[in-house]
């Protein structure tokens, strides 16, 4: 299979060259790069993808569909291919393999999407990079389980019809005569017979089972079972439920769950079941159930994670240096912490807000900073017209007087920190461009002083936003 290696926010355009593939070969890569071309994430995930955070497709939808990426010239022997903010890998049709990498790490180390993930998704610092698998992006997968469990089990059990075959006296189904021939003569007392039961102890839930124990037995990610009460609980609740598992079964219990899950009352429990797929065949199949479905793989909203990180980030620097300030975090994917931008005459809520992050200060009263989180190349200053616009209502909405967009940026990029005044106000209303830096690596660097390095970034980044 052809791999295409790229890295996020390309918007320039990444040249591929095909004149050393045959006439098939050409013609194979074409159709899937054609099956791809700006797609959004919303239409990936329907062709069989995971994304990740997983309400980021409801957030698609609200922006018009985020286009994952776009491809030119595609009928030479040279098209460009450029991308959005979506990181991730997917393969296509067993012709072609997409690695989407984050613009801030090289190319064979994913250390800055590493670490994002472990912040978001609370993994124990303990969780190392092990390189130990063919595919470098095998270990995000691991990462997520835990969070994709807890939504499932949060849902309920899954429970679905399953063939049980007994042996006893208490007949409660379909005699099975050539079995009760086989086994019950001459007659002793007992009848052989099946029946369809309604069943926690299933083979979705046997996938998630094994899914548990592969792990558990993997000592350089087994920690991932252990960050808190809620995995805890999780994994306790699924063993509970399982009395039949075998682990001598697992081709059998992958094989028994090729088909989509449809119910409606569990819609968490199919990416969950899609994930434990590719986290059980990571040896036998690059980037997930390719024989199953013509495209499979894992897609980050890069916005939603830098979101989520910045937020994480928030929270410890205030903690660790006792700053008073109180953050909030409206959340768009999840509903959370709503506001409006409106109301009417009548008193009713009009236009749906979801500020990034509110800092007030510790009387609760008044709020010092209504911050946005932007992962986009910010370093030139070019900001959109739209993103000023959007923060100067937050401004007036929330009566606030300080305004800040927040990006990533690399050393070699960066420009100095940005403060505009809003015309004719006396200076008293601010809108600032902030970066936090990322740490660029080299191959002597390991990911313990990558994070290292990443967390004094982090205190320095907080201390200049608030003091």
């Amino acid at each position: 299979m052809f791999t295409i290696r790229l890295k996020d926010n390309d918007y320039k355009g990444k040249n591929i060259s095909l004149s050393n593939f045959s006439d098939s070969e050409k013609s194979c890569i074409r159709k899937a790069l054609e099956s791809i071309n700006n797609l959004s994430v919303k239409e990936l995930e329907a062709r069989g993808a995971i994304i990740f955070p997983s309400k980021s497709t409801e957030n698609d939808l609200n922006d018009g569909g985020k286009i994952v990426l776009s491809v030119h010239n595609l009928e030479t022997d040279n098209p460009i291919i450029k991308t959005s903010n979506v990181m991730g890998f997917f393969a296509i049709e067993n012709c072609l393999n997409i690695e989407i990498h984050s613009r801030f790490d090289s190319d064979d180390r994913q250390f800055f999407l590493h670490y994002m993930l472990q912040k978001i998704c609370n993994v124990s610092p303990t969780v190392e990079l092990t390189h130990v698998n063919k595919n470098p992006f095998y270990e995000f997968i691991v990462y997520l389980f835990p969070s994709f469990l807890n939504r499932a089990i949060s849902q309920g059990l899954f429970r679905s019809y399953i063939t049980k075959n007994y042996n006893d006296s208490n007949i409660r189904g379909v005699i099975e005569f050539p079995r009760h021939l086989k086994n019950n003569i001459p007659f002793n007392g007992k009848v052989a017979y099946r029946t369809r039961e309604y069943n926690q102890d299933n083979y979705v839930t046997q996938l998630i089972r094994h899914t548990i124990e592969f792990i558990a037995e993997n000592k350089n990610l087994s920690n991932i079972l252990n960050i808190d009460e809620e995995i805890n609980d999780s994994v306790q609740i699924i063993r509970g439920c399982t009395g039949s598992y075998n682990r001598f079964s697992r081709n059998f219990i992958i094989n028994k769950n090729t088909k989509t899950i449809t119910h409606p009352y569990y819609t968490e429990y199919e990416p969950l079941r899609k994930l434990c797929i590719m986290i059980l065949t990571h040896d036998k199949i690059s980037y997930g159930e390719k024989q199953q479905t013509k495209l499979n793989g894992i897609l980050f909203d890069g916005a939603s994670l830098w979101e989520e990180y910045i937020n994480m980030i928030m929270i410890e620097r205030l903690n660790e240096l006792s700053f008073p300030y109180i953050l909030e975090h409206p959340n768009n994917r999840t509903g959370k912490g709503i506001k409006y931008l409106f109301e009417t005459a009548e008193n009713h809520n009009y236009t749906a807000i979801y500020p990034d992050f509110i800092i007030k200060n510790p009387d609760k009263k008044n709020i010092k900073i209504i911050a946005d989180a932007k992962y986009k190349h910010l370093e030139d200053a070019s900001i959109p017209r739209e993103d000023y616009f959007q923060l100067l209502s937050y401004l007036f909405r929330f009566d606030c007087k300080q305004g800040m967009l927040i990006y990533p940026y690399s050393q070699k990029d960066k420009t100095s920190d940005s403060n505009l005044f809003l015309a004719e106000h006396k200076k008293e209303i601010r809108l600032s461009v902030n970066g936090l830096e990322i740490i660029k690596y080299d191959d002597k660097c390991d990911f313990k002083d990558f994070s290292n390095n990443m967390k004094q970034k982090e205190e320095e980044f907080v201390i200049k936003l608030l003091v």
